[in-house]
């Protein structure tokens, strides 16, 4: 005679979960905080949660800890000055039964700390517990970056136009002021930086009136290529923004301080007027919204419905 075993069923709760790289500067996080609101305005009923993925961010955070106090009264929320590493916020959220969870990264492009999430989520989705019931998760699943990925589950081109378009502002405001348009991206040193030259051409090809470029704080082209490319093109004067979520250490140390071996500083030296913005790409609203539409589509692609969706919201665009 063959055993029966009782039916059991888990609680299997959705949740959001968004990955950011971090930030250390407090004036930095309302990027950060302006992606939470649009994707919270979005999926109202869904639970909205964040992770830092950076390392060093984190013990940073970690070690404000020691006085709380200083850092909440100048507004950093409590997630923040708590938060947790990726999985740090998986296991929270798998203990208080979130189960069906759609991670999306802030991260810029498919570099470094997007490969080694993108490991850690594949490590999570392989777990097979000897009773299915007990699966620490339902459904797990990771979206795509700003600039996207490879894969045939969404064409990384369309992503890429949808930047551009989000951008193409900045680059009208430098043609009106007769100046170069910089973006200044992080890069990296492991990675191709290949998307980010495949946006400068499509950027140039769309104003041929104004000249585009970009560099890389980690990586190929640094200031040293940038600005011998803007000395062979007589370039003047340059509008200079950071092509990162957050205006955090590199934007406001390596890009635009009074030294003389930064951004700015070097072009300064070289005899070229530098107006500068500092602020993260998470502050303009319609960046921020293209992360909810990320979400929109991952969990579409997966038959993840996380909410009511609102009319007019990004859901319908």
């Amino acid at each position: 005679m063959s055993r029966t075993y009782p039916k059991r069923k888990q609680i299997n709760r959705k949740a959001i979960l968004l990955a950011h790289f971090g930030t250390s500067f407090v004036s930095a996080l309302k990027s950060l905080e302006n992606i939470r609101h649009k994707v919270q305005d979005e999926f109202p009923d869904a639970e909205v949660r964040i992770s830092f993925t950076s390392n060093m961010i984190r013990n940073i955070w970690s070690a404000r800890r020691r006085k709380p106090e200083k850092w909440l009264e100048q507004g950093v929320p409590e997630d923040v000055l708590y938060v947790q590493s990726f999985l740090g916020a998986i296991g929270s959220l798998q203990s208080d039964n979130y189960r069906t969870i759609v991670i999306q990264p802030t991260h810029v492009y498919h570099g470094e700390q997007y490969e080694d999430l993108k490991s850690y989520v594949t490590a999570l989705q392989s777990i097979r517990t000897i009773k299915k019931v007990w699966s620490p998760f339902d459904t797990l699943v990771l979206s795509r970056p700003a600039l996207g990925t490879y894969g045939i589950e969404h064409d990384y081109l369309d992503d890429l136009e949808e930047v551009i378009g989000i951008v193409q502002h900045d680059v009208q405001r430098a043609g009106e002021m007769g100046a170069a348009m910089l973006f200044v991206a992080h890069g990296n040193e492991f990675f191709s930086s290949g998307v980010f030259h495949e946006m400068l051409h499509r950027l140039r090809e769309r104003n041929p009136g104004t000249a585009v470029h970009i560099g890389m704080v980690e990586g190929y082209p640094g200031v040293d290529e940038i600005l011998d490319d803007l000395q062979a093109a007589g370039v003047g004067k340059v509008f200079m923004k950071p092509f990162m979520i957050t205006a955090g250490d590199h934007a406001h140390h390596d890009i635009d301080n009074d030294e003389p071996d930064s951004w700015r500083g070097q072009l300064e030296n070289a005899g070229i007027e530098v107006v500068t913005e500092m602020e993260g790409l998470g502050s303009n609203d319609d960046f921020a919204r293209l992360f909810a539409r990320r979400i929109a589509q991952t969990a579409a692609y997966h038959d993840i419905e996380l909410a009511n969706r609102k009319p007019g919201g990004v859901l319908h665009s």
